[in-house]
């Protein structure tokens, strides 16, 4: 079994049972604001995964982006008070991840770790996405690793406004409006950092890709 995080910050055991997926958040979260531990954890079991790979996808280290996600479960319970209903929760709770990221980069850098990247986003630089059959030849998938290396070095170096918008669109596969809904900005600012970091990703590996041509 993987490890799932609990609203305690401690890693955990997912259990086995079918979760109680017909339940709207609103209702979980009303009853996590009442006590209730299981709901809590309902939410947690439905969107650890996502705030994981959002906040990988921003650290690029797994160890740290393992205890931000805590963190960020534990922030969100003791702030469910806080929690306007009307309001979308995973937005909500990307939103505390996102925060979370933003004052880790600020406090450390650290060296880039492997994060799975979508094959749009290299072609939208450039390079040929990543051939995953089993007849794939040895040569192309040594190269397909070696051109996404390459890629999250690329990304690892843009500003940080322009790598979140990146990160949150082209690898986490977050819309334009939701962007702009997690980063409380207007949405022709986040079609323009989605642009521009995509831009400084084409300049940053052109010459690889002339290289390859």
């Amino acid at each position: 079994m993987r490890p799932m995080i609990s609203q305690t910050g401690h890693a955990a055991a997912i259990s086995t049972a079918p979760a109680d997926a017909g339940r709207p958040d609103s209702i979980l979260v009303r009853e996590a604001r009442g006590g209730d531990a299981g709901a809590y954890g309902e939410l947690v079991r439905r969107y650890q995964d996502r705030v994981y790979t959002l906040i990988y996808g921003l650290v690029q280290n797994h160890d740290d982006a393992l205890d931000l996600s805590q963190d960020v479960f534990v922030r969100a319970h003791r702030s469910l008070n806080q929690f306007r209903e009307e309001a979308v929760f995973y937005t909500w709770l990307y939103r505390i991840a996102l925060n979370a990221c933003i004052d880790f980069n600020r406090r450390k850098r650290r060296s880039v770790e492997p994060f799975s990247l979508d094959g749009d986003l290299l072609s939208d630089v450039g390079f040929e996405p990543s051939d995953r059959r089993p007849s794939s030849q040895p040569e192309r998938a040594l190269e397909n690793k070696e051109l996404g290396r390459l890629l999250r070095r690329a990304i690892a170096g843009l500003p940080e406004p322009l790598r979140v918008a990146v990160v949150l669109h082209d690898i986490e596969g977050l819309q334009q409006k939701e962007i702009a809904a997690l980063l409380n900005c207007p949405i022709g600012t986040v079609k323009s950092r989605i642009q521009r970091g995509r831009c400084e990703l084409r300049l940053k590996l052109l010459p690889f890709v002339e290289v390859d041509r």
